[in-house]
C-alpha cells in the first residue's frame, strides 16, 4: 500500500517537473514575414535562390522571380515557342547562367541573357521524353540526370542527345498511384557513382546506371537532405525521420525520430546554424538541433499575425545570408529573417497564460533579481521572471480596488510595492505574501483616487502625483504628509492637473503637468520654492510626457510638441522639433544610453538622437516595434543595460548593439528600360538590346531616341521599401540626384556623346554603402555629325575648291589671252583718244585764258567810261544850279545808282572768273572771331532794322581761306538783313550741328522765306526773287562755289514764304580738312 502511494507520488513529481520544465523552456515565437500579393498563385511548390540572389518560386500556375519588391511572372506558352511547357512547376535547377524547369509536361529552359523561357532543346533520342514529368534534376559533366515522377531515372547526354533509361524497381511499382514510384533524390557521389533515392528504394549506381547496392524501404520516402558527407536524412510519409549512411558501396538506413507521427514530412532544410527545419503536411514546422533534439514546434496561430500562415509546408529554402523561406500550401510565402525585426517584441498571447496579461503597458520597475514589475492598462500588475521567461499576473479587481488600470509603480521597500491606479487609489502589494492593502481618498490622506505617478526621493519621502488634485509628499519615517500647491506664473491660479514627476541629482523635484508646462521645486529649510516653465519662456509645449537627467547631468524634457534641453546658465530650455530633424514631436519616453545618444519613444516610432551632432536614426514597425505609438513615461533601463519602452501593443526590449544599423552590401541591377515610355526588350524594333537589360553593362541609342527611362533596384528582401537611391549621369551632370525609394532615371534630348550612369543605394537600414554600379551610355550622332560624314564633306569641299580653282585658272588664262588682245586694241584707241584730249585740253586752256583776259579787259574798259560817267554826273550839281531844275537832282541820283550797280556787277563777274584759279590760303580759323567781325560790318544795319543777332558760343573752328570765309558769312548775314521783311521781332541766329566728319553751320532768320520753286533755283546765277530788293543775283552762287572749293556745300531750307530761311554751310571738320590738305600736299 505504501509502495502504491510512493509510486503515485513519483508520477505526480515527474508530471510537475515536466510542467515546470515546459514552462522554463517557453521561448518567444518566431515572427515571419508574409508574402502573397503579386504571386501568380498562392501555393508555392518549389523554391530556388539563383547565383544572382533572385528567389524563384514555382507554383501550380506559373513561375515567379522575386527581387524583394516585385514579382516577374512567367506563364505557359501560347505559341509553343516562348513560355513554359505547362503552368504547374515541380522542379528548378540552376545550370550555369540558365535555369532548367521541371513542369507537368516536360522540361523548360530559362535563358537569362534574353529573359525568356523556351521548351528544353532535346535532340535525337531526347525528344522522346519531352513531355515526361521530372521532379529531380541534376547536371554533371554534360550529363543531365532526371528523376521522373513515375517512370524512373533518365540520363541524357546534352551534346549527343543519347538517352538512357532506368525504370523504377518492379517490386515496388504502384500501378494505382504511379506517383509513388518517383525519384526523390539524385546525388553525384564522385566521378563514378550516383545515389538515387526512390520512394521505396535507395540505390548506388555507376554512371552506366548499373546497380552497385540497393536498400528497400518500408516507409514512403518523400524528401531528403544531406546531413554531413555520406550521411543523409530522409523524411517519410508517416512523419518519421530516417538516417541514410553510405559506407563505400554499402548503404544503411535507420529510423532516427518520429517527428510528426501521422503527418507526412514534405520538406527538409538546414539553416546556417546547422539546425534542421522540417516541414510537415498539416502539422506545421519543426526545428531540430544538429543532434536532432527538438528546439521548437511552430504552427499557424489565428491570434498571431506574424505566425506561420499555414501548416502544410511544401518547400523550404535557406538562402546564402541565412534567411529561411517557407512555402505553406495555399498561403503564399513566409520568410524568417532573424535580423528583420531588430527589436524584441513582448506581447500578450491569449493562448499562453504565462504571457503578458494586457497589451497596454503603462509602467515598469526592476527588482534586485533583475525581474520586472509591469503595470498594465486593464490587466493589473504583471511580474516578468526573466530567467523562466514567464509572466505572473496580479489582478486588482478581486482586491477590493476593482481597477486593473495601473498608471504607476514604486518599490517603497524591499518587500513592498505601491501601484497607483485609475480611480481606485494606491494598491500596496507585499511581494512576499502577495497580499494587497488599499489606500484611497476615503480611508487615507490621499486627495484623489487617480494616482498618475509615484516617486521616492533621496530622503525616503514618497511623492504622490494626483491626476487632478495636485501633489502630496508622504514621509514614512514620521507618518506625516504635506500638500504642495503649484501656482501658474501666468495667471497665479492653482495648477492641479499633474502628469509626471522626477528628482534630479541635486534633489530638485521636477513636475510635469497635463497642460500647464513644467515646475521645478527647490527645497530650502524645509520649504519649497517653485519655478514655472511654460511656452511663454522657452518650453516648446505645455503637455509634459517624460523627464530625465542624462549621464552629463543635463535635464531633458519630452513634451507633446518636441524635445527640450535645459540650459542652467540661462534657466531656460532649448527646443528640438521636427524642424530640427525629429521624425515626430510627441516625445513619450526618454532613455539615456550613457554615451551620446537619447532614445526617444514617440507617437510614430522610436528615434535615436545624437546629443552632440543632432543626427537622428528612425525605427518603425518594420523594425519590430510593438506599434508606432508608445505610452508616456513607459520606459526603463534595466540593470543589464537593456532599454524597454511600453506601448499600445506590448513592449519592446533591446540594446544599442541589437538595433545597430547594418552595413550589409546590396547588389544593384538594372531592371527596366523604356524609350518614349515604351518597354524595350531584346531584339525588338528599337534595336537597342541584344540581351536582357539586367545582363548588359552598356547601352547605345541613336539621336532620335531622345526620351530614355532607366529603372534599377537593389536586390534585398529585408525592408526594400527602406532602401534609398541616388544616381547621376557623368558627362551631363555633376551632382547626385537623391530620389528616395523611387529608383528610376529619365533623360531627354541628350547630345551625341558618351556618358556613364552611376547608381548607388543605401541598405535596408538607410546606410549609404559602397555598391556603386556604372552603366555606360552612348548616344550616336545623326549621320551629318559623324566623323566619316564630316571627313567626306571636307574631302568634297576640298575637291570642289580644287575644281573651282582649276576652272578659275583656266578661265584666267583664257581671259588673259583675250584681255591681251583687247588691251592691245584699246591701247591704240586710248592713245588716239589721249592725243585728242590733250589737243582739246590745250585748246580749252587757251580759250579759258582768252576768256579770262577778255573778262579783265571788258571789266577795265567798262570801269573807265563808267567812272567817267559817274564823275561827270557829280560835276553837274556844281556847274548847274539844280534847284532851278527840279528833275535834274532825281536824274543824277538814278545815274549814280545805276553806275554803282553796274560796278558791283562787274566786280562779281571778275570774282567769279577768279574762283578756282586762285589757290585758297587755308589756315585754322576761329569761327566766332569771323562772325564777330561780320557782325561789326553790319552793326548799323542791325541797329537800323532793330534785328537781334544771336551767335552761339564755342562754334567749331574752320580750316579755310580767311577772306573767303568772311565773304561767305558776310553774304549770309547781309542777305538775312535784306530779306527780313516787316517782322515784329526780327531775329537772326547762328549755331552748328556735329555730323561726325563734318560740321553744319546754321544761319537762321525769321524773314520773308521762300517757296519751293525759289529754293530749287536759289544758287543759279542772276536769279532774283524779290524785285524790290537790290542785288545782282550772283552772291549765293558765289558763296556756294567758295564752299565747294573748301570741300563743302550749302543747303537752303524754308517752310514757305513768310516763315524764314535756314542756310546750312557744311564743311569738313578743321582737323580732317587739315589732314586732307597735308595728304594732298604729300601726294
Amino acid at each position: 500500500m505504501r509502495s502504491k502511494y510512493y509510486f503515485k507520488f513519483i508520477i505526480l513529481f515527474i508530471v510537475v517537473l515536466s510542467l515546470f520544465k515546459a514552462q522554463s523552456q517557453y521561448t518567444e515565437p518566431l515572427n515571419f514575414q508574409h508574402i502573397q500579393e503579386g504571386m501568380s498563385q498562392s501555393s508555392a511548390t518549389v523554391l530556388l535562390e539563383d547565383n544572382f540572389g533572385f528567389i524563384w518560386i514555382g507554383t501550380r500556375n506559373g513561375l515567379n522571380r522575386y527581387d524583394g519588391k516585385d514579382f516577374e511572372i512567367y506563364s505557359k506558352s501560347l505559341d509553343g515557342k516562348t513560355g513554359l511547357n505547362h503552368e504547374y512547376i515541380v522542379a528548378l535547377y540552376e545550370d550555369g547562367q540558365n535555369i532548367i524547369i521541371g513542369t507537368n509536361e516536360g522540361l523548360s529552359l530559362y535563358n537569362r541573357s534574353l529573359n525568356i523561357i523556351t521548351p528544353y532543346p532535346f535532340k535525337n533520342e531526347g525528344t522522346s521524353i519531352k513531355n515526361v514529368v521530372f521532379e529531380t534534376i541534376v547536371k554533371k559533366d554534360g550529363m543531365l540526370w532526371l528523376g521522373a515522377e513515375s517512370m524512373g531515372l533518365y540520363r541524357y547526354d546534352v551534346k549527343t542527345g543519347e538517352l538512357k533509361h532506368f525504370p523504377p524497381p518492379n517490386e515496388h511499382v504502384n500501378l494505382e498511384n504511379p506517383r509513388l514510384n518517383k525519384v526523390v533524390k539524385i546525388e553525384i557521389l564522385d566521378s563514378e557513382r550516383i545515389l538515387v533515392v526512390f520512394t521505396y528504394n535507395t540505390m548506388i549506381m555507376n554512371f552506366d546506371m548499373e546497380i552497385i547496392s540497393d536498400i528497400k524501404e518500408t516507409d514512403e520516402i518523400i524528401t531528403s537532405i544531406e546531413k554531413t558527407k555520406n550521411t543523409y536524412l530522409l523524411g517519410s510519409g508517416m512523419g518519421s525521420l530516417y538516417k541514410l549512411i553510405i559506407n563505400g558501396n554499402s548503404t544503411f538506413i535507420s529510423k532516427e525520430k518520429d517527428v510528426s507521427p501521422g503527418f507526412a514530412i514534405r520538406s527538409l532544410e538546414k539553416n546556417l546554424d546547422n539546425e534542421l527545419w522540417i516541414g510537415t503536411e498539416n502539422n506545421g514546422l519543426y526545428i531540430y538541433s544538429n543532434d536532432l533534439e527538438i528546439i521548437r514546434h511552430i504552427q499557424y496561430s489565428v491570434k498571431r499575425p506574424n505566425s506561420l500562415s499555414g501548416d502544410s509546408i511544401w518547400s523550404l529554402l535557406c538562402t546564402r545570408n541565412g534567411t529561411m523561406w517557407i512555402a505553406p500550401y495555399k498561403s503564399g510565402l513566409n520568410i524568417y529573417d532573424k535580423d528583420f525585426f531588430k527589436f524584441q517584441h513582448i506581447n500578450s498571447d491569449p493562448f499562453n497564460p504565462k504571457s503578458l496579461s494586457n497589451k497596454l503597458v503603462n509602467c515598469f520597475i526592476e527588482d534586485k533579481k533583475g525581474n520586472l514589475w509591469i503595470g498594465t492598462d486593464g490587466g493589473g500588475i504583471d511580474y516578468w521572471n526573466r530567467s523562466l521567461d514567464t509572466f505572473d499576473n496580479y489582478s486588482l479587481k478581486d482586491k477590493t480596488l476593482n481597477s486593473n488600470v495601473v498608471l504607476s509603480i514604486l518599490q517603497t521597500k524591499e518587500d513592498e510595492l505601491w501601484a497607483g491606479t485609475w480611480t481606485h487609489g494606491i494598491a500596496v502589494l507585499n511581494t512576499n505574501t502577495k497580499k494587497f492593502k488599499v489606500l484611497t481618498a476615503e480611508n487615507s490622506f490621499l486627495k484623489s483616487n487617480i494616482i498618475i505617478d509615484l516617486l521616492k526621493d533621496k530622503k525616503g519621502r514618497i511623492w504622490i502625483v494626483n491626476y487632478f488634485s495636485g501633489v502630496q509628499v508622504y514621509d514614512p519615517a514620521t507618518n506625516t504628509h504635506e500638500n504642495i500647491t503649484l501656482k501658474s506664473e501666468i495667471d497665479k491660479t492653482d495648477i492641479n492637473s499633474l502628469y509626471q514627476i522626477f528628482e534630479d541629482n541635486q534633489g530638485n523635484i521636477w513636475i510635469g503637468t497635463l497642460n500647464s508646462g513644467l515646475f521645478k521645486l527647490t527645497e530650502n529649510n524645509e520649504t519649497w520654492s517653485s519655478t514655472h516653465y511654460h511656452t511663454n519662456n522657452s518650453l516648446s509645449n505645455r503637455f509634459i510626457n517624460a523627464i530625465i537627467q542624462d549621464n552629463k547631468n543635463t535635464i531633458w524634457v519630452g513634451t507633446q510638441g518636441g524635445l527640450n534641453k535645459y540650459l542652467p546658465e540661462t534657466d531656460s530650455f532649448l527646443s528640438i522639433t521636427k524642424s530640427d530633424g525629429l521624425k515626430n514631436d510627441a516625445i513619450k519616453g526618454i532613455i539615456d544610453d550613457k554615451d551620446k545618444h537619447l532614445w526617444l519613444s514617440t507617437e510614430n516610432g522610436i528615434i535615436r538622437y545624437n546629443t552632440q551632432t543632432g543626427e537622428t536614426i528612425n525605427y518603425d514597425v518594420g523594425d519590430g516595434l510593438q506599434s508606432k505609438e508608445f505610452i508616456a513615461s513607459s520606459s526603463i533601463t534595466t540593470s543589464k543595460g537593456e532599454y524597454i519602452f511600453g506601448g499600445i501593443n506590448g513592449f519592446n526590449i533591446f540594446t544599442s548593439s541589437d538595433v545597430e544599423k547594418q552595413k550589409d552590401k546590396l547588389t544593384l541591377f538594372v531592371s527596366g528600360l523604356k524609350i518614349f515610355n515604351k518597354p524595350v526588350l531584346p531584339n525588338d524594333d528599337f534595336k537597342v538590346l541584344k540581351k536582357d537589360i539586367s545582363q548588359v553593362d552598356s547601352l547605345t541609342f541613336n539621336y532620335e531616341q531622345s526620351v530614355i527611362n532607366i529603372d534599377f533596384k537593389a536586390l534585398t528582401f529585408r525592408h526594400p521599401e527602406s532602401v534609398n537611391y541616388a544616381f547621376y549621369l557623368e558627362g551631363f551632370e555633376k551632382d547626385w540626384n537623391y530620389v528616395g525609394n523611387k529608383p528610376s532615371a529619365t533623360y531627354t534630348n541628350l547630345n551625341p556623346g558618351e556618358y556613364t550612369l552611376k547608381i548607388k543605394s543605401t541598405n535596408s537600414d538607410g546606410v549609404w554603402i559602397d555598391n556603386e554600379k556604372d552603366l555606360f551610355i552612348t548616344i550616336t550622332p545623326p549621320y551629318w555629325q559623324t566623323w566619316w560624314f564630316k571627313f567626306l564633306m571636307i574631302a568634297l569641299i576640298l575637291l570642289l575648291f580644287y575644281i573651282a580653282h582649276h576652272i578659275k585658272l583656266r578661265n584666267i588664262k583664257k581671259n588673259q589671252r583675250r584681255l591681251e588682245l583687247n588691251v592691245a586694241q584699246r591701247t591704240k584707241e586710248l592713245e588716239f583718244q589721249k592725243n585728242k584730249l590733250i589737243e582739246a585740253a590745250s585748246n580749252l586752256e587757251s580759250k579759258n585764258e582768252e576768256i579770262q583776259r577778255f573778262t579783265y579787259a571788258v571789266s577795265h574798259d567798262l570801269k573807265s567810261p563808267l567812272n567817267n560817267i559817274k564823275g561827270l554826273a557829280s560835276l553837274i550839281p556844281i556847274e548847274i544850279p539844280v534847284k532851278e531844275y527840279p528833275n535834274v537832282e532825281e536824274y543824277l541820283n538814278l545815274i549814280n545808282i545805276s553806275c554803282t550797280n553796274m560796278n558791283e556787277l562787274i566786280l562779281d563777274i571778275t570774282e567769279i572768273a577768279r574762283l578756282g584759279k586762285v589757290e585758297n590760303k587755308n589756315e585754322l580759323l576761329k569761327t566766332n572771331e569771323i562772325l564777330d567781325l561780320s557782325r561789326n560790318l553790319i552793326k548799323s544795319k542791325l541797329k537800323k532794322e532793330n534785328i537781334t543777332l544771336n551767335i552761339a558760343d564755342n562754334l567749331p573752328d574752320i580750316f579755310g581761306d580767311r577772306n573767303r570765309i568772311i565773304q561767305v558769312f558776310g553774304n549770309f548775314l547781309d542777305n538775312a538783313v535784306k530779306y527780313m521783311g516787316d517782322q515784329p521781332n526780327p531775329l537772326i541766329s547762328v549755331d552748328y550741328e556735329d555730323n561726325g566728319e563734318t560740321n553744319s553751320f546754321l544761319i537762321r532768320d525769321n524773314g520773308l522765306g521762300m517757296n519751293e520753286r525759289a529754293l530749287k533755283k536759289l544758287f543759279t546765277p542772276f536769279e532774283r526773287f524779290h524785285e524790290n530788293i537790290k542785288g545782282t543775283g550772283l552772291g549765293l552762287y558765289m558763296v556756294k562755289q567758295i564752299a565747294v572749293t573748301h570741300g563743302g556745300t550749302i543747303i537752303a531750307e524754308s517752310e514757305g514764304e513768310g516763315k524764314g530761311t535756314t542756310f546750312k554751310l557744311i564743311l569738313p571738320k578743321a582737323k580732317i580738312a587739315a589732314q586732307l590738305a597735308k595728304i594732298s600736299l604729300t601726294s
